[in-house]
């Protein structure tokens, strides 16, 4: 069983974390007899998923739970096939619950929605800042969208940062403020993060960071306001 629990799910990163990389990045962690997936993709990544458990000769039935970083269809997109095969609880903050279960009107525009098929899904467990999955401690960063959080584990420095932190050619940024809620909130988020003890960043889109995290996210915060707070 120990050897069965620190096998990894998609592209190892650290022990127990796997990378199913795509447009957007859907993470797999293992901890003991737990295991988390950390974010779907789009609708059509469900079937990528599937497949990186195959490829590493993984039962589904491992994943106790789905926790997603937010609502947007690039990370939420997969829950619902998802959830209803597995019959898995799905997690997300309370603020975006009702974007992921279809009970607030998507303000996406209806042509990007077609094209992108929403499909909503059940939210078993909605979470607050502070919440413990395991050994996966919730932290609420809005500004992306209301309910954007980060899942940190303190004791190992691992932080998956959905949206509030993504990588770009060896840096940090955040993703355009067309795509946030609030921007002003998005970098306001970057403090918060900035208190958390973390040396393995795993972002929503980019590479994971495993080294100098910290001048790298300081760097960012110094950018932040000039890049996404003072255009038109």
């Amino acid at each position: 069983m120990a050897t069965e629990a620190r096998k990894t799910v998609g592209s190892p990163v650290v022990e127990g974390v796997g990378r199913i990389p795509g447009l957007g990045n859907c993470y797999t962690y293992c901890e003991g007899d737990e295991m988390f997936l950390i974010d779907t993709g789009f609708s059509r990544r469900a079937k990528s998923i599937v497949r990186a458990f195959g490829d590493s000769n993984m039962p589904m039935a491992r994943v106790g739970k789905i926790l997603l970083t937010h609502w947007h269809v690039d990370h939420m997109g997969g829950a619902a096939h998802l959830v209803e095969n597995l019959h898995v609880p799905l997690a997300c903050h309370a603020n975006d619950a009702p974007f992921v279960d279809g009970r607030t009107k998507d303000p996406t525009p209806l042509l990007m929605r077609l094209f992108m098929r929403v499909h909503h899904a059940p939210v078993a467990i909605s979470l607050k800042d502070g919440d413990r999955v395991g050994p996966l401690v919730v932290v609420h960063t809005p500004g992306h969208t209301p309910g954007s959080v980060v899942y940190h584990h303190p004791a190992r420095k691992i932080l998956f940062s959905g949206d509030s932190v993504v990588e770009r050619k060896g840096h940090l940024t955040m993703p355009g403020t067309g795509f946030a809620t609030s921007p002003d909130q998005a970098v306001q988020s970057l403090s918060r993060i900035r208190e958390l003890d973390v040396e393995v960043m795993l972002p929503g889109h980019g590479v994971p960071v495993t080294s100098n995290f910290v001048p790298l996210l300081d760097d960012l915060i110094k950018r932040a306001p000039v890049e996404f707070l003072s255009r038109p």
